[in-house]
């Protein structure tokens, strides 16, 4: 089972090997995440009950995670019908308050943790994954390393050096994460602020560097406009305005659904990083510094706005 919306690249890994796989739509008020009772009625009534559930937080596409409360609701069903959970936490280091939460310890028995270097470390091109498992599924580890042994042969000793690193207590990287958490937080406050006082429905970002905007409001003007699906609002905004986004429907949404994924990390992230390390911890990063290091990403908001209600001009 996939909450959506979702990662992409979920449902055709489970396909690839010929899962059957069941969509569990999430919505913006329940802060785009699954809520213990929906859970509940699923696994007691639907006929296919899951066998796995992903959950993804601080999540890709929506930049939403859960609470400490959250979690344990979660858990105990989880528990309750014997469903593994795969927590993908590939994003949790960058939680902008620093508080990321896990249900690993929650529910030990049957999580399955995912994480990687990639996203916290800022190493794109540094693609080392990890997988923790619990004792009693050691078969299921055993499997996937037998299936892993055949895809690649080893992590280049470049990689698995810094790995070495990155594992490891070390304060260069806890200062790293602080300034990348505080700029990231407070861009993500900016522009969804942004987002807000044009009306466009929108929750303010917990972590990563994501926001994911529903234009329901604007519907009836988009429709005059010949636009009727997430497809057609993206395509339409890059010709227009120049400013890219992914439709909802590449993130497992109904077509008709008017949502979209912002990335907003189209910036200068060293002098960005450098300038932050010269303003006390103890002050927040004002209009000023996001003006001057993070403008690119607030004039496409500002386009974005701009475009989809013509009024805020």
């Amino acid at each position: 089972m996939i909450p959506t919306p979702a990662w992409v690249s979920y449902e055709p890994q489970a396909q690839i090997i010929g899962r059957q796989v069941r969509r569990m739509p999430t919505w913006a008020k329940d802060g785009w995440r699954v809520t213990p009772d929906r859970f509940d009625a699923l696994c007691r009534t639907d006929p296919y009950r899951p066998r796995i559930v992903v959950l993804n937080y601080p999540s890709n596409p929506t930049g939403l995670s859960y609470t400490a409360d959250e979690l344990d609701a979660l858990a105990e069903v989880a528990r309750k019908y014997r469903v593994i959970l795969l927590s993908d936490e590939i994003y949790g280091k960058l939680h902008h308050e620093g508080k990321h939460v896990s249900v690993v310890p929650r529910y030990p028995e049957g999580t399955i943790f995912s994480g990687g270097l990639s996203k916290w470390c800022g190493a794109g091109g540094w693609r080392l994954g990890i997988f923790v498992f619990p004792s009693c599924l050691r078969w299921l580890l055993d499997a996937m390393a037998v299936v892993a042994s055949e895809t690649f042969t080893s992590t280049s000793a470049p990689i698995q050096y810094a790995a070495v690193c990155a594992f490891q207590e070390n304060e260069e990287l806890d200062q790293y994460l602080f300034q990348v958490r505080r700029i990231l937080g407070s861009l993500g406050k900016k522009l969804a602020t942004t987002l807000k006082e044009a009306g466009v429905h929108i929750l303010f970002p917990h972590g990563g560097f994501y926001l994911f905007p529903d234009f329901i409001a604007q519907a009836d003007h988009l429709k005059a406009r010949g636009i009727n699906t997430s497809v057609e609002l993206c395509e339409r905004l890059l010709d227009e305005t120049g400013v890219a986004a992914l439709p909802g429907y590449a993130f497992g949404r109904p077509p008709e659904e008017l949502t979209a994924r912002l990335a907003y990390i189209n910036f200068d992230g060293k002098k960005a990083l450098e300038a932050a390390g010269h303003i006390s911890a103890d002050k927040a990063l004002d209009e000023n510094f996001l003006q001057t290091y993070c403008k690119e990403s607030i004039i496409a908001i500002k386009r974005l706005c701009e475009w989809v209600n013509p009024n805020v001009a």
